[in-house]
């Protein structure tokens, strides 16, 4: 066990044991008992926080001192710090010198205390011989603590000193405090009630075991007691200094923590000692706390003067802790005046014969009593800013000021009007009555110097300030100064009201006979007015005081004439002057004319028959109005819209306004709007509808055409109002889409406009058009779409000529509702003309053309030879259906059109399995052979017609066009489609598109006719079978949706009733122009886009992963005639540009398009295919499977179909005739090459044309362009090249001027011509440069160099120079070998050793 220590020289055992030998002390203990010291770092980190904290005191204290001040404190405080430090340096150097001592004396000290350790030893030893050990006897040995130990492996039987000295005790609950500090509560409340508290102090909370006594401005003090005895001092727990200097303390404490703790521990002394602590608490922060506002308020106001008042507030006197004295307003120091002047002070002190009251404010002289407010606020300094309470001072002494301005003002006119404005001290004097605010004097007092300042609207700054200094000096000098004013007020008014007249005014005219002529008796205040067409007349008006009343004038008007001396400059000579009579007589003659110029309208609607009041005079005699009692009831308007109109009209009334009173204003009130919109202008009782009519200078005013375009006007009202009227009556039963969907926005009896969408960001206004006599539509956007086009644009004439025979605005919001999805998905497709897609080159291709055939059939035409039906439905959905075939017979194909093979297997890839669920019993397909037309067609039909067993039918329902075998026109149906076309009864017997009432489907489910439809088949009259009108079996729409509130019409009554209907068989529909298309994507596109075109970018959107494979059917060549059903969402897929399924993004091409695009740019390169084939070298293989193209070249068998995973892109598949020429990898290289760069967007039948001429080249010739064309594919893999190599199929426009852009760039003979494009690698792609390179092959000597092609006049040479000399250098170095091609070889070597010179371009 460790010794205690019991005193310097005597060390015994803690547990009273024997005595042993102590143990050696450390090196270390002995070093520091026989020198105690510091250590160097400690000293100098001492220093160092000594230093820091004087200066954060100097940076506390410095700012509110003076400038002599500051230098002082920063002198004192750098001489204290350098004396320290020069010590601090002269102990560094001498310890650098002392270690030789320092280590002396540490042996010295060693030994030392080694010889007292062995001494003190011996003493022990002996003390322990002859005391301790005498008495020493061995304890008995622990038996029950070994059992307990042996048997339970525990030792209860610990003495309890151990435990307690180990383990802390538990500490207290929750419960425990809260009911310990409950107690502490009611002890201090006692305490409270039984001690004498300052009544200052009553301001208290107690709260966990505590007491917060707050002072508002001065401290905040929390206190609390360590136990119930009452003899218990207080104990100080916490004290904040509330005194706050917010205009010059920064947000920084005015107290620093230092002084915070002297400040606790003086208080906490005093609570200690004192008979009474918290009075001597109070009293003793109370005074610091005054003293301390005292001092803010003193460096306020040094503040003040240095920054802001300047001499104008000066300090009269300070004493720190006691008072503060200002003065303010003093003449002496303005210079207004000399000697003895009254001087304005403001004493700020502390009361001494009551400390406890707060600061006392003392003004000399006293403040008037004017205001209580104002004497309130001069009195008081709890905000503790010296500057406000100036203010308030200041401003009560300015009240002052203006009240006894006011009383000179009184005393002169009794009934004055003057007021004064306390928000700032302001005297309103009226100059002359009635008089508005702008023409009133303002006389201010100035704050800062206790000054009159003036301020009237108009008056030169010579005239105030000379008129100010004036009532400075004397006040009752302003009523003069007032006279003056009002003369040169009246002639402003004067100037003011003849300022729009071709008039010249002046105060005076330089006459020759003045002082003779009656003009000279006139008043000196006047005013000349010369009329300048007419300058030898003049205007004069005098004015007078009015007696009794001195902000009154009286006018007098006079006519003048004067005469001017001809060739002379000399002033004129007054002739006449005549005194004007009173006003009232021009005013009567006005009326009369004015009601002259109103028979003009009033004598017209006598004449049309329309009740009115007759003229009425209005604004005090100043306009005059006629009022209709009722208004013609209108024309194509039924009664009951009639009477509602005339129910709801208020007020009709008309009214003229305009300097020449020509414009005529119809003003009608209407109350009960059928109709509540979401504009703020309309949400009152009544509406106020406002026409506008302009008489032309050749009319007379108030003429017949007036009248009539009123009426015109009224008519439109009433057409409108009769639809809104409808629409009002059934918006209670509006569906909930329609009703989230749309709102009105506007409807002001002229106009009604709706928006719709899912951000109500599309709108469309609905008014009459009186001229054209139907209703006229128009397209906008509001709100975050408003820089982009309505969708509808591209059906607004179908819109409007729907509107117009069935005006229903539900229904239209119906078709909107249905419409705006999958017009926002078409409005995505390009409609932008593109060169070079057929053979044709020059000739610009529409790629896709939007041909709206009513508001819920849009026809899209593809590249002029597709065409594609689309039906919006209700609830989500569209049909689609391929649109070369006839709405009226599957068998016809549409002039000018082919159907799209495989259309029908395409679009159910997108069918939604929910949606097609019910619709199983599609059991056709289509796959038709090679593409037809009504040639093929009709000779199919009469291979089918003897196997008919029915007669032919009476008549054909439809003519043929002239010239066109087989082909129906597209824009040319009967005019009755249900009397024309009859159905079959084989139709009538199976699951015919005729049945549009199964109810399995939500959209009615579309049914395959029976094979016999193909020929023609009896009527039903003819068998005797009657049918109804709801039969239309061969509608392409399906049935109609119960829900929707339009019907769908049939193709002969649209056809017959949309006349303006774009017409396929037209002109080509390319030849629009792209900017104007309605179905831009950069304008229609409801999500913008990075690029706004349909080709760049990525897309989120891709074809569905999940949909089912499609189904193998029955091959059934009309079965893309039976529209598909397609959820909108699908359809934006469609339609929507988005990366090539199944293919590497690598691999892909930079064109970006919608799958609908791939599949129908895929068909139509088929087609090409197909017809390329006949053309070439290449021999045509028969196929069983539809939709495919087999043929063989002399190495090659190539089959060539769609993707049948997607149905998006073309796939060849090589098979070689001797598998021992071709590698696996190579014939891979050439089948992705096809798929992605010949037979991929843009479509172009060139390429095709291109690489079935690579396909028929030699083995060997074929072999090497597949290796460059893995080149292009990968790039990648050849990272040794310094080239990028792309093969180009057709002529490039920067290519060499040998062929037109566009054309097949291969030619194959005795020499094969090809073009190459080469890009330079490198880090930043906009710097890489590109070239073409025309390469000849001559298969005779195999030997491959660039072509000589003659160059453009201004591209460069370099490059093809350096390309040629690579070339025929490889040539020279590799002679080629019979059998061996070279072209591959010469490419990758030009590929690796061409390099341009820096900057060099093409």
């Amino acid at each position: 066990m460790a010794p205690v220590q019991l005193e310097s020289n005597q060390l015994v055992p803690a547990g009273g044991g024997p005595a042993s030998a102590p143990a050696p002390p450390a090196p270390g203990a002995v070093t520091a008992a026989a020198s105690p010291g510091y250590r160097l770092s400690t000293l100098i980190d001492f220093l160092l926080h000594r230093t820091y904290a004087e200066l954060t005191v100097l940076a506390d204290l410095l700012p509110r001192k003076t400038d002599m001040e500051r230098k002082i404190e920063i002198v004192q405080f750098a001489s204290r710090t350098r004396q320290l430090f020069v010590r601090l340096l002269a102990l560094v150097k001498w310890a650098n010198n002392a270690g030789k001592v320092e280590k002396c004396a540490m042996i010295s000290s060693f030994l030392d205390q080694q010889a007292i350790l062995f001494v003190d030893t011996a003493d022990r030893l002996a003390s322990l011989a002859r005391d301790a050990l005498v008495h020493a006897r061995l304890p008995s040995f622990a038996i029950p603590y070994a059992i307990d130990v042996l048997t339970t492996g525990s030792y209860p039987r610990l003495p309890t000193c151990i435990r307690d000295k180990i383990i802390p005790p538990d500490p207290i609950t929750k419960s425990e405090k809260q009911t310990t500090l409950h107690q502490l509560n009611q002890i201090l409340r006692h305490r409270l009630v039984t001690t004498d508290l300052p009544p200052q102090l009553a301001n208290l909370t107690v709260a966990n075991g505590r007491v917060k006594f707050r002072v508002e401005g001065e401290f905040e003090a929390t206190l609390t007691v360590m136990g119930d005895d009452p003899d218990i001092p207080w104990r100080l727990l916490k004290l904040e200094i509330l005194v706050e200097d917010k205009e010059t303390g920064d947000g920084r404490a005015l107290v620093h923590s230092m002084q915070i703790n002297f400040i606790h521990q003086l208080v906490q002394s005093r609570l200690f000692a004192d008979e009474k602590p918290l009075q001597d608490m109070y009293n003793c922060l109370h005074s610091f706390c005054l003293a301390l506002q005292l001092e803010v308020l003193h460096s306020q106001t040094l503040m003040l003067i240095r920054e802001r008042w300047g001499d104008l507030v000066q300090v009269e006197r300070y004493h720190a802790g006691k008072c503060l004295s200002l003065s303010v307003w003093n003449q002496q120091v303005l210079g207004r005046k000399t000697g003895t002047a009254s001087v304005h002070k403001v004493t700020i002190k502390i009361d001494e014969t009551d400390v406890s009251k707060p600061l006392q404010i003392f003004h000399e002289p006293p403040l008037p009593a004017c205001d209580s407010k104002l004497m309130e606020r001069a009195m008081k300094i709890d905000h503790l800013s010296i500057e406000k309470l100036l203010i308030d001072s200041v401003h009560a002494r300015s009240h002052q000021k203006l009240q006894e301005l006011k009383a000179i003002l009184k005393s002169y006119n009794i009934n004055d009007n003057s007021f004064i404005e306390t928000a700032l001290p302001t005297l309103v004097i009226p100059i002359l009555e009635p008089c508005g605010r702008s023409e009133c004097l303002h006389v201010f007092v100035d704050l800062h110097s206790g000054m009159f300042q003036l301020m009237l609207y108009g008056v030169d700054q010579l005239t105030l300030d000379d008129i100010e200094k004036s009532v400075n000096d004397d006040m009752k000098r302003v009523i003069p100064c007032l006279q003056q004013l009002k003369f040169w007020l009246g002639q402003q008014r004067c100037k003011q009201s003849i300022k729009h007249l071709p008039t010249v005014s002046n105060e005076t005219l330089q006459l020759a006979n003045y002082a003779s002529h009656p003009v000279g008796s006139l008043s000196k205040h006047k005013l000349f007015i010369k009329l300048t067409r007419l300058p030898q007349y003049y205007i004069v008006v005098e004015m007078f005081d009015v007696p009794g009343n001195p902000t009154e004038l009286e006018y007098k008007y006079y006519f003048l004439s004067v005469s001017y001396a001809e060739g002379d400059d000399s002033p004129a000579t007054a002739l006449l002057l005549q005194q004007f009579k009173p006003n009232i007589e021009e005013l009567v003659l006005d009326t009369k004319s004015g009601k002259q110029i109103k028979s003009g309208v009033k004598r017209k609607l006598s004449n049309m028959d329309i009740p009115h009041q007759g003229v009425q005079v209005e604004g005090d005699g100043f306009s005059h109005a006629i009022r209709l009692l009722k208004i013609p009831p209108c024309k194509g308007v039924n009664e009951e819209t009639q009477k509602a109109l005339d129910r709801s009209l208020l007020d009709c009334t008309f009214r003229l306004q305009g300097r020449n009173n020509r414009t005529w204003v119809a003003e009608l009130v209407f109350a009960n709007c059928p109709l509540n919109s979401t504009s703020s202008r309309e949400q009152g009782p009544t509406r106020h509808v406002y026409l506008t009519y302009e008489n032309q200078l050749s009319e007379p005013v108030g003429g017949r055409k007036v009248v009539e375009t009123f009426l015109n006007d009224w008519n439109s009202i009433a057409r409108l109002y009769e639809c809104v009227l409808e629409f009002a009556r059934s918006l209670p039963d509006i569906p909930n889409h329609l009703n989230l969907f749309s709102e009105v926005r506007i409807y002001n009896y002229r106009k009604l406009i709706l928006c719709y969408g899912t951000t109500k960001g599309s709108s469309i206004s609905i008014q009459w058009n009186f001229i054209l006599q139907k209703f006229h539509i128009s397209l906008g956007t509001v709100g975050p779409n408003s820089g982009c086009s309505n969708c509808h644009n591209t059906i607004l004439h179908q819109l409007q000529e729907m509107f117009n025979k069935t005006p229903n605005v539900m229904q239209l919001l119906q078709v909107l509702f249905d419409t705006q999805a999958p017009l926002n998905a078409i409005n995505k497709l390009p409609t932008v003309p593109m060169l070079g897609l057929t053979q044709r080159t020059n000739t610009a291709y529409q790629c896709f053309s939007i041909l709206p055939q009513s508001p819920t059939h849009i026809r899209l035409a593809f590249r002029n030879m597709y065409c594609i039906d689309i039906y919006c439905r209700s609830r989500g959905v569209v049909a689609i259906r391929d649109g070369a075939y006839s709405l009226f017979d599957n068998s016809k194909i549409v002039e000018g059109f082919y159907p799209a093979p495989g259309l029908k297997t395409f679009l159910n890839m997108f069918v939604d399995s929910n949606q097609d669920a019910r619709r199983r019993s599609v059991n056709e397909d289509d796959n038709p052979p090679s593409p037809i037309g009504g040639d093929m067609m009709d000779s199919l039909i009469s291979q089918l017609q003897p196997q008919q067993p029915l007669q032919q039918p009476q008549q054909q329902p439809f003519a043929k066009q002239a010239g066109a075998s087989g082909a129906y026109p597209l824009t040319s149906p009967p005019t009755s489609y249900h009397n024309t076309v009859t159905p079959s009864p084989s139709m009538m017997h199976t699951q015919s598109p005729g049945n549009l009432h199964a109810a399995s489907s939500p959209s009615g489910a579309l049914r395959a006719p029976s094979p016999a439809s193909f020929g023609p088949t009896p009527s039903p009259s003819s068998l005797g079978i009657t049918m109804g009108q709801t039969a239309n079996f061969a509608s392409p729409h399906g049935t109609i949706d119960p829900s929707s509130p339009y019907t769908m019409m049939s193709p002969s009554q649209r056809a017959g009733n949309w006349p303006g209907s774009p017409q396929v068989s037209g002109p080509s529909p390319a030849a629009r122009m792209p900017g104007m298309s309605p179905a831009n994507p950069s304008l229609h596109s409801p999500v913008p886009d990075a690029s706004h075109s349909p080709r760049a970018g990525t897309s989120s959107q891709a074809m569905p992963t999940s949909m089912p494979p499609p189904r193998k059917l029955p091959q059934r060549s009309w079965a893309a005639s039976i529209p598909t059903i397609l959820t909108h969402s699908a359809l934006n897929i469609l339609l929507l540009p988005s990366p090539t399924p199944g293919l590497v993004p690598g691999l892909a091409g930079s064109y970006l398009c919608s799958p609908l695009e791939r599949f129908l740019g895929s068909v139509i390169m088929r087609r090409h295919l197909q017809r390329i084939i006949q053309q070439e070298t290449l021999q045509l293989i028969n196929s069983n499977e539809p939709g495919v193209i087999m043929f063989k070249t002399e190495a090659l068998k190539c089959r060539v179909a769609l993707n049948p995973k997607t149905n998006q892109t073309l796939q060849l598949k090589v098979t070689p005739e001797n598998t021992g020429q071709w590698k696996s990898e190579e014939l891979q290289v050439l089948e992705k090459f096809f798929e992605t760069r010949v037979a991929g967007p843009p479509f172009k039948a060139n390429t095709l044309i291109a690489f079935t001429k690579l396909l028929g080249a030699p083995t060997h010739i074929l072999r090497d362009c597949v290796h460059i064309m893995k080149l292009e594919l990968f790039p990648d893999q050849a990272s040794q090249l310094k080239w990028n190599v792309q093969f180009c199929l057709t002529i490039p426009p920067s290519a060499p001027p040998i062929a037109p852009p566009g054309t097949p760039a291969v030619v194959l003979k005795s020499k094969m011509l090809f073009f190459l494009q080469l890009t330079q690698k490198t880090t930043v792609p906009q710097e890489a440069v590109s070239i073409i390179v025309p390469i000849i092959y001559d298969m005779a000597s195999g030997t491959t160099q660039q072509a000589d092609i003659p160059r453009q006049q201004n591209s460069s040479v370099a490059a093809p120079m350096m390309v040629s000399n690579i070339l025929k250098r490889f040539a020279e170095l590799n002679s080629p070998r019979a059998g061996e091609c070279t072209i591959f070889a010469a490419v990758r070597d030009l590929m690796v050793n061409l390099t341009l010179p820096p900057g060099g371009r093409p």
